[in-house]
């Protein structure tokens, strides 16, 4: 009996040939939406068959019950690539495609997705791999074709696969960029291979059978009390209720459509949330999609939102709010076994999936599951395919990643049969790029924009642009200015040194109650300070001095918002901070610049500011009205010709593109040069923002007892991923200097076996959230 795994609470044993057979069927039920289904089926099959030997079983046994872990590993990753190539590689160009395909996921599956090519023409991983001598796997393959069917089943699977693949070309035949869709598929078979691997093994060692989930009933009964609240609405009959309801009306009917890409432009405060639902719930109990993803660009529209749907279809536990990793990706992709390492199973075990009925996370969680290196995260991919996805404020995607995430787009639609939704009141020229989102006629949602646009017109913008700009002290002088007249005032400012510089000085200076808000600051936090400036607005004076996370999704109205010079995107989203309700005829919204932003590591913030001030601002035919679907249309044609040359496309050390190493041709990859995906470099060069960052638990409100908790030991799973969830609101995510800093000033500190770190409470302010003494040297790197 050939053992795969033994369960560390009862000692319960999992043989090879049982894992392999689970595994295979829940990869086959993941990639069937895309037309992968045999690819992912054979991946599973096969991932683990260099653990048919007595060798393995006795490492496993003695790491186990012995605590004797070998210090030389068993390769047990490589015999089902090496056998899909020595037994099928003689076949036709599309059974080469296959074996490649297959056998890189399964080589791949405890180190994340390898080169089938390298960039110095050397041999390249995957043909080392499958080339090179294994011990043991004479006898890998007696046993693995000893059991009745096996061989069998892998030339029914090869043959099936062979046709989905002709069939997959057969899609994209007419598409530009082929090979970039080929490349996302290898990175799909790849995603639905480790989460099943994963999955069985933690429904292994939790003794429950693992789910297929349906989430078509949450979809239904969500959508009956979204309309119960539409009947409310159409009771009211202000004309701006009346506008609202005919848009959502519209992404209803369009529901009814096959899966499309469409762009949703409501304007800001026009319930984009609610209509976006409304398309997904119904398209989704229609079309029998697998879930509803919202991606979003900072946590706070996402804190936001998640309530607001809660709220809306009534079922609190459908909904995962998927922040960020808590976890050290990068270690436990360097592991290649866990025997013995408990703790280090259960964290890569988790359940981090996105298996659930709506979920909402980030763009840079978005953009990880297709480029981040290891596994941890490519694991989520497949659960983007045959779903909704909606993209809130698509204008924030960095502009140096549009080829990718455009290119990723057009697959998931195209090849992985989901619906695609990009919502936002400034929508990017994405149709018109080079790799272009492949968007149908009539894909816009709204109709008779530029009337809807004006309809929602509610604030005054003056432009107070100087070639000189403000300092703290100025801008503090300004805003005691404006409080002569109004009651509540809202500064976005493009970094979070700028933004401190000012809170201090109005501190010291005004006297009414002044509040800051960053992302130095954990979710948990920062919805409090949100919750508190709402319940104040309108009774005492008030001013809060933010970065921009404040300035896209986040329902809250000031009578006056002063915005520092940036793209006209995110003037016209700061804008919608301001009566947003329309407590009067119009509010007003300053532009300004300011000094104390130093914008040499934010080019892109940079550049449209300048856009903005050149191009829009000087244009007398956008004086009346600068936010217009006509002048944000030009604004982003002027910002794609000029963002070009200051942003760097190419990364260091690095002579292509990322877009580049997908891109590099359908061959047959066993040729010493080959020409073929580059993943393995992607991944290593991709960085979804400029500056990595490491997650650390802060020690604010229930922060401090999920620190405790933590500290103790764990055994069981569920209460692990439960901890692990909630700390996502008690997170922050630092940037390389911070943690450098806060490490030499021991205020950092690691947790659980060194996997995860906590703040000490002397550098957590109530006030600014991380405080580092010597932090205002450092460069801001971001805005957010």
């Amino acid at each position: 009996m050939f053992l795969a795994h033994i369960r560390e609470i009862d000692h319960a044993k999992q043989t090879v040939q049982e894992h392999l057979e689970e595994v295979s069927l829940l990869a086959r039920a993941y990639g069937e939406p895309s037309g992968i289904g045999a690819h992912a089926e054979l991946a599973g099959f096969l991932h683990d068959l260099g653990k048919f030997t007595e060798a393995f079983t006795i490492y496993l046994t003695n790491a186990v019950f012995h605590h004797d872990v070998a210090t030389k590993k068993i390769d047990h990753s490589t015999a089902g690539a090496k056998y899909l190539y020595e037994q099928f590689y003689d076949g036709d160009g599309m059974q080469k495609l296959v074996v490649e395909t297959v056998g890189m996921a399964i080589l791949s599956h405890h180190s994340g997705l390898q080169n089938f090519a390298q960039l110095d023409f050397e041999m390249s991983d995957y043909v080392r791999r499958v080339k090179k001598d294994l011990p043991y796997y004479d006898e890998v393959i007696a046993n693995f074709e000893a059991i009745k069917g096996n061989k069998e089943r892998v030339q029914r699977l090869i043959d099936e696969a062979t046709k989905e693949c002709r069939i997959f070309f057969e899609k994209i035949s007419a598409k530009e960029h082929m090979s970039v869709y080929f490349s996302y598929l290898q990175k799909l078979v790849f995603s639905c291979l480790i989460d099943a691997d994963r999955t069985n093994t933690r429904c292994f060692e939790e003794n429950q059978p693992p789910v297929i989930s349906d989430y078509t009933q949450v979809f239904s009964d969500g959508y009956r009390q979204l309309m119960k609240q539409v009947e409310g609405w159409k009771e009211n009959k202000e004309p701006i209720n009346q506008l609202r309801t005919k848009m959502s009306e519209n992404c209803d009917l369009l529901a009814g459509n096959p899966s499309a890409i469409y762009t949703l432009s409501i304007p800001t405060g026009g319930g984009k949330t609610f209509a976006s639902l409304r398309y997904a719930l119904k398209h989704a109990k229609e079309y029998k999609k697998s879930r509803i993803i919202y991606v979003v660009p900072y946590t706070t529209i996402l804190e936001q939102n998640a309530q607001a749907v809660r709220e809306i279809i009534r079922q609190q536990e459908a909904i995962l709010e998927h922040h960020a990793n808590v976890i050290d990706d990068e270690k436990l992709d360097t592991e290649e076994d866990f025997y013995g390492i408990p703790h280090h199973k259960k964290m890569q075990l988790g359940r981090d999936n996105w298996d659930y009925p709506i979920i909402f996370t980030t763009m840079v969680q978005f953009l990880d599951a297709f480029f981040q290196k290891g596994t941890r995260k490519s694991r989520r991919l497949h659960n983007l395919t045959n779903s909704v996805v909606i993209f809130d404020e698509v204008q924030a995607v960095p502009y140096k990643h549009f080829s990718l995430f455009n290119t990723a787009l057009n697959f998931l639609h195209y090849i992985g049969n989901s619906s695609l939704v990009l919502c936002t009141a400034t929508q990017p020229t994405v149709g018109a790029m080079k790799y272009a989102i492949e968007l149908q006629e009539y894909a816009e949602m709204v109709p008779q924009l530029t009337n809807v646009v004006k309809a929602f017109e509610r604030v005054t913008v003056h432009n107070h642009v100087t070639a000189e700009g403000y300092d703290a002290g100025e801008l503090a002088m300004f805003m005691q200015n404006i409080m002569e007249q109004r009651y509540s005032v809202l500064v976005i400012l493009n970094t979070k040194t700028a933004v401190r510089k000012l809170y201090e000085e109005l501190a010291k200076t005004v006297e009414c109650k002044v509040y800051h808000l960053s992302t130095s600051m954990c979710p948990a936090h920062r919805s409090e300070i949100l919750k508190e400036i709402n319940q104040q607005l309108g009774k005492e004076p008030i001013i809060c001095v933010s970065s921009q996370l404040i300035e896209a999704g986040v329902d809250i109205s000031f009578e006056v918002v002063v915005r520092s010079l940036a793209g006209l995107d995110s003037i016209a989203q700061a804008a919608g901070r301001c009566n947003r309700h329309k407590e009067r005829e119009k509010g007003d919204v300053y532009i300004v610049r300011a000094k104390d932003e130093n914008l040499r590591n934010l080019p892109e913030i940079a550049v449209g500011g300048e856009v903005t001030a050149n191009y829009i601002l000087r244009d007398e035919r956008y004086a009346a009205d600068i936010l217009s679907p006509s002048a944000i249309y030009h604004y982003f044609r002027h910002y794609d010709n000029h963002v070009k040359m200051k942003i760097k496309l190419t990364p260091d050390k690095l002579k292509y593109e990322l877009i580049n190493l997908l891109e590099v041709g359908i061959q047959s990859s066993m040729r010493e040069n080959a020409s073929y995906a580059l993943f393995k470099t992607l991944e290593q060069y991709f960085q979804a923002i400029e500056s990595n960052t490491k997650v650390a638990i802060v020690p604010f409100g229930k922060g401090k007892e999920i620190i405790t908790e933590l500290n103790e030991k764990l055994t069981d799973i569920t209460t692990f991923n439960h901890l692990l969830k909630t700390a996502q609101q008690f997170s922050v995510n630092l940037y390389e200097y911070q943690f450098r800093l806060l490490s030499q000033q021991g205020l950092l500190k690691p947790l659980y076996h060194e996997s995860l770190y906590y703040l000490d409470d002397k550098a957590y302010s109530t006030a600014f959230g991380v405080s580092i003494e010597g932090e205002e040297k450092m460069e801001d790197y971001s805005a957010y």
